[in-house]
C-alpha cells in the first residue's frame, strides 16, 4: 500500500522536486531514509513501496491528492462530514482509473471503519460524490461487507431472541440510512437480501410484544431501500401499514396499558399469586354472566353481543399478546387467559360501551316504532375497526 503521506513529506522538504528527475530520487531516497532513523515516521518498507512507485509511475495524481477527502482518508484520518460535493471536471478520467487500484487500500480501510461505526452518512455522501474512485476490487470489499450486516440481520431474526438486545447490539438494523445506502451501491445486488430480510420477519411475526416493536422498526427502514424487483417493491410496500402498527404498538394510553397487562402476566414468579389473581379475574367474568340473567331480556342481548365481541377481541388479544401456552402447565395458561381476558376488558371498553349504548337505543327505538339510524355511526366505526385488525 503506497504511503501518500511520504509525498507530501518530500514535497514540504526538497524545493521543486520532479519525480521524473533521477537525482531528485537520489534526494528524496536520502531524506526519507534519515527521516526514518531520526523519528521513526516512515518504515523502510514503506519508502522502499513509495520509490518503486515513483520510478514507475505515468501520472502524479496532484489533482486527486489534493482533494480534502482523498487527502484525508490516505491520511487514516477520516472525516466526519462528506457533504460539500468535489469539483472533478479538471481531472481526466484515465488519471482517475490508474489512481483506483492505487487508492483501493485505503478507500477499503475507510469503507470498513465507516461500516464498523455505523457512519452510514459518510458513505451515502461518498457514494453520490465520489463513486468514481472504487477499483473493482474496493467495489467487492464494500459489497461483500454489507452482505454480512445483512446476514447478521436475518440471523438475528431468525433467532427469535431478544429484539431489544439485538437492535441495541445491531443498529444498522433499523437504520433507514443503511437500506437506502444498498440502493445506492446496487440495488440489484440486493435485492434478495432485503426480501429474504423481510421474509425472516414474516416467518418470525408470533413473538414477544418488545420484539414486535423492533420488526416494525425493520420493516419501516426497509421502506427506505429502493428494489430493482417489482416483486420486491410491492412487497415492501404492502408491509407499509403492518410496520406501523408494531412500531406504534407501545404507544398511547390503550397499548400501553395493554402492554403492560400481558408483561405482567408474562414474567410474574410467584405461582401462588398468579393461581389467586387468575382465578378472581375469571370467577368475577363468569359470575357477572349470572348477575346479568336477572336484569332482564334487553340485558342480556345487549350481554350476549358483547360477549361475541369479548371472545374475538381476546382470541385476538391472545395471539397478539402471548401468541401460545402450555397446556401442561396450569399456572401459565391460567395467567395467559386472565390476562388476555383482562387486556380486552380494559382496552375494548371504549368499544364495548358504544355497543352497550348502541343495543340499548335500538332497542328502545323499536319499541317505539322508530328506526335507530343513529346507531349505524358506531356500527360502521366499530366495524371498520375489527376489519382493520383482523390479521392481529
Amino acid at each position: 500500500m503506497i504511503n501518500f503521506s511520504l509525498r507530501e513529506f518530500v514535497n514540504d522538504n526538497l524545493n521543486n522536486f520532479d519525480p521524473r528527475n533521477s537525482q531528485d530520487l537520489i534526494k528524496a531516497e536520502k531524506l526519507l531514509k534519515a527521516e526514518s532513523k531520526l523519528n521513526k515516521t516512515f518504515s523502510i518498507n514503506e519508502i522502499e513501496e513509495f520509490l518503486d512507485y515513483l520510478k514507475n509511475q505515468t501520472q502524479e495524481f496532484k489533482h486527486v491528492l489534493n482533494l480534502p477527502v482523498i487527502k484525508s482518508i490516505y491520511h487514516d484520518v477520516y472525516p466526519e462530514n462528506l457533504s460539500r460535493k468535489p469539483d472533478l471536471r479538471d481531472i481526466p478520467e484515465h488519471e482517475i482509473e490508474e489512481f483506483r487500484e492505487i487508492f483501493s487500500p485505503y478507500l477499503e480501510e475507510f469503507i470498513s471503519v465507516s461500516i464498523r461505526n455505523n457512519q452510514w452518512q459518510n458513505l451515502i455522501f461518498f457514494q453520490h460524490f465520489y463513486s468514481r474512485f472504487f477499483s473493482t476490487e474496493s467495489l467487492d470489499f464494500y459489497k461483500e461487507l454489507l452482505h454480512d450486516k445483512n446476514d447478521l440481520i436475518i440471523d438475528g431474526i431468525m433467532r427469535n431472541d431478544d429484539m431489544v438486545i439485538f437492535r441495541k447490539n445491531y443498529p444498522f438494523a433499523v437504520d433507514k440510512k443503511f437500506y437506502y445506502l444498498q440502493s445506492l451501491v446496487d440495488n440489484f445486488e440486493f435485492d434478495n437480501d432485503i426480501l429474504t430480510i423481510n421474509n425472516a420477519v414474516a416467518e418470525n411475526q408470533k413473538t414477544s410484544v418488545d420484539n414486535k416493536v423492533v420488526l416494525g422498526e425493520i420493516l419501516m427502514a426497509i421502506l427506505h431501500f429502493t428494489a430493482a424487483s417489482e416483486v420486491t417493491r410491492n412487497i415492501i410496500r404492502q408491509n407499509q401499514a403492518v410496520a406501523e402498527d408494531w412500531k406504534n404498538q407501545k404507544s398511547g394510553f390503550f397499548n400501553n396499558l395493554a402492554y403492560g397487562i400481558a408483561n405482567y402476566f408474562a414474567n410474574i414468579q410467584n405461582s401462588g399469586f398468579v393461581l389467586f389473581l387468575s382465578i378472581v379475574i375469571l370467577g368475577l367474568y363468569l359470575l357477572s354472566y349470572f348477575f346479568v340473567i336477572t336484569l332482564g331480556s334487553n340485558a342480556i342481548i345487549f350481554y350476549a353481543i358483547a360477549n361475541a365481541i369479548i371472545l374475538y377481541l381476546a382470541y385476538r388479544n391472545f395471539k397478539y399478546y402471548f401468541n401460545f401456552f402450555n397446556p401442561k402447565d396450569l399456572t401459565e395458561t391460567l395467567a395467559k387467559l386472565a390476562g388476555t381476558l383482562l387486556i380486552t376488558l380494559t382496552t375494548g371498553f371504549p368499544i364495548l360501551l358504544v355497543i352497550g349504548f348502541g343495543i340499548i337505543y335500538a332497542i328502545a327505538s323499536f319499541s317505539g316504532g322508530k328506526f335507530p339510524a343513529g346507531v349505524f355511526l358506531p356500527l360502521v366505526f366499530i366495524g371498520v375497526k375489527l376489519f382493520k385488525n383482523r390479521d392481529q
